[in-house]
């Protein structure tokens, strides 16, 4: 049979000799054509289906260019072209619009270039072609051919076959034409079948590659939900999952349970990096391990899902459930404590702790986009160190009042909007001002008072500390510059941490800043707080140095309170050291009172001054005094005022301290 199908196309192309060329030409037209065509909405992005429209208008388009230069070629009543072809291909590449437009280019050109005699017969005949195509499309997806199989080929080169059939002897009975005209068609049709079969092929192979491009793509995007040890699916699969179980679908309540390993150093020094993807797999937390499946059995009622949220934390979608009732309910404290037993038993000589943070998911209606709320979870783990914390109406509020403590960064960038007060320094002697501690003063939006660690806290968390305290320098640099000389001998000091002091280059930015403000050097003063480990640090050495190189002088703040006070104090230039009130308000402790001698004695060595923290009582102001310190600060002599009521209290009479 197929030898007899061979014999049959040989024979066709010889009688199709005189017109075999122009015959190719309109194949490999309509093939480049749709090549070009889909190698462009390759680059666009587009879907097969996506595309059907341009590649049905594009066949109609070819049909029609064709059809234009066909009507000049020869004299005969049948024209030699690909019609039949363009239609049934032009249908089943562009479906029902791609399809329509197709046939009306076609016929168009029929119409215009031809000149059809019999309308109607043309018309039938076309319609048998596109209804052919629809079919096939309708059997045979363009999206499913991969692997392209030879059969496939024959079985649509065939429709096509059986649609040339048909439409001729529709056409036929339709027509009142003459039989050699008639015959002139069917010779027509049907010596055209090889160049048809080669087109089809063609056209289909160029389908099947972009489908096996498609393939690939959907592999890769599925590898990249994917995680590739654990096998579970990841955070971005969860955001998707998130926004597919709302669709279509009422409000409904739903929670996500982060688990995250809180000792992760403790885990990394005994095992290393190297074990650590291998966390969840030798627990049986990976997907379809034993103790997943435990615990997915346990919150069953809730259709849990779990995802890979990171290296060392599992996440688990809870469906239906608000995070007030699993607050109520504690069904998450066992499960927590029944996957520490597991990946105990994991990992011997290891003893795990874990913490849970529990989110309630908003639905799509009540926010601008779904997505996960990494925020609120990272501060709902760093919250504890092991158990169960639940992102409640207190924990919201706390997360509200780091999102405003944050966004009043971006105005802190004019120093005139910096809420900035200043708290006198006063010389325990001559009771004259010799310099004040710059302190924030925020209000929330309530108006009520923030407290300043609490502002720290929060710009440390969030990775923005340095962007505070350079603001804070600014912005007393700028009233340094705007009181001028009327603050003779009067220094401001800011707080600056590690976060500061650990940039490159930050010496010589505070340098061109009081250059640009043309304020001396020695009127900022820069408070170094003892909370940062600064010891060690090449890069806070070199910043220290050159600061203190330039004039800048330099305090240590809260002495007393830590390990690495009396390094710093010996190893960088300090002019100040500054006591902290815990100790000056315990003096009547024996203990207390001998590290306020040794500290007074220490810096008096070093050539550094040293001030009081936190005198509030004329007879503690006297005790500090006799006991060497040169300068107090504290509510007896005043809390921290506006800039401007600073300004007017320093222009006052010396304070006169008591005896």
């Amino acid at each position: 049979m197929a030898l007899g199908l061979v014999d049959l196309m040989f024979e066709s192309l010889k009688r199709l000799a005189p017109d075999t060329p122009l015959l190719c030409l309109q194949g490999a037209a309509l093939v480049g054509l749709l090549a070009a065509v889909l190698l462009v909405s390759r680059r666009l992005n587009l879907k097969l289906r996506e595309r059907s429209l341009a590649m049905g208008v594009a066949v109609g388009l070819t049909g029609y260019v064709v059809g234009a230069l066909a009507s000049t070629y020869g004299e005969g009543v049948v024209r030699p072209t690909l019609v039949i072809d363009f239609l049934f291909l032009g249908a089943f590449l562009g479906g029902r619009v791609g399809g329509l437009a197709c046939f009306a280019l076609v016929e168009l050109a029929r119409w215009q270039f031809a000149g059809i005699l019999h309308p109607w017969a043309a018309l039938a005949d076309g319609s048998v072609h596109v209804m052919a195509g629809w079919l096939m499309r309708h059997v045979l997806d363009p999206q499913a051919l991969l692997p392209l199989r030879l059969r496939t080929v024959f079985w649509v080169w065939a429709v096509r076959l059986a649609s040339t059939v048909v439409g001729a002897l529709v056409g036929a009975l339709i027509s009142d034409s003459a039989d050699e005209v008639l015959i002139s068609v069917w010779r027509g049709r049907a010596t055209v079948l090889p160049i048809s079969f080669i087109i089809i092929y063609s056209l289909l192979q160029l389908l099947s590659n972009d489908a096996q491009i498609d393939a690939q793509q959907a592999r890769e995007q599925e590898a990249l939900r994917l995680d590739p040890v654990s096998g579970l699916a990841n955070r971005r699969a969860l955001n998707e999952f998130m926004v597919q179980s709302w669709q279509g679908t009422a409000e409904r309540p739903a929670c996500l349970a982060v688990l995250e390993l809180g000792n992760v150093r403790d885990f990394l020094s005994r095992y290393g990096h190297e074990q650590a993807c291998q966390q969840w797999r030798a627990s049986g937390l990976e997907q379809g391990g034993a103790l997943l499946q435990e615990v997915l059995g346990r919150l069953r009622v809730y259709r849990p899902w779990a995802f890979q949220y990171s290296d060392f934390s599992l996440g688990l979608f809870l469906d239906g459930v608000s995070l007030p009732h699993l607050e109520a309910s504690r069904e998450l404290e066992p499960v927590l404590l029944r996957c520490e037993q597991g990946l105990a038993e994991a990992w011997p000589g290891f003893r795990p702790v874990l913490r849970c943070a529990v989110v309630e998911l908003a639905s799509p209606s009540q926010t601008e986009g779904l997505t996960v709320p990494y925020r609120e979870i990272t501060m709902a783990l760093n919250s504890l160190f092991a158990g169960v914390a639940y992102f409640n109406g207190l924990m919201q509020r706390d997360t509200a009042l780091d999102a405003f403590i944050e966004s009043q960064l971006g105005f802190w960038s004019d120093p005139a909007r910096m809420p900035i007060w200043l708290q006198p320094k006063l010389n325990l002697v001559s009771g004259q001002v010799m310099g004040a501690e710059a302190l924030l003063r925020l209000n929330d939006p309530q108006e009520r008072p923030i407290a300043p660690m609490r502002v720290i806290s929060a710009l440390r968390r969030c990775g923005r500390l340095f962007e505070f305290e350079w603001a804070s320098v600014t912005a007393v640099v700028h009233l340094l510059r705007r009181f001028g000389r009327g603050l003779p001998g009067v220094s401001m000091a800011v707080n600056v941490s590690a976060e500061s002091l650990r940039r490159q280059g930050f010496s010589e930015a505070v340098w061109r800043l009081l250059a640009q403000c043309q304020v001396p050097p020695d009127q900022l003063r820069l408070e170094i707080v003892e909370w940062s480990e600064l010891v060690n640090d090449p890069q806070v050495r070199d910043n220290l140095q050159d600061l203190s190189a330039r004039g800048v002088p330099l305090s240590i703040d809260d002495f007393g309170t830590g390990y690495s006070n009396l390094l710093l104090l010996t190893r960088f230039p300090f002019s100040e050291v500054k006591i902290d009130q815990t100790l000056v308000n315990s003096l009547d402790d024996l203990k207390s009172l001998a590290v306020v001698e040794h500290i007074v004695e220490l810096a008096h060595r070093c050539q550094a001054s040293v001030v009081a923290e936190g005198v509030e009582t004329p007879s503690l102001a006297a005790q500090v005094r006799s006991l060497g310190a040169d300068m107090g600060q504290g509510y007896l002599f005043s809390q921290a005022l506006p800039p401007d009521e600073f300004l007017a209290y320093c222009q006052r009479p010396p304070e006169v301290l008591p005896a």
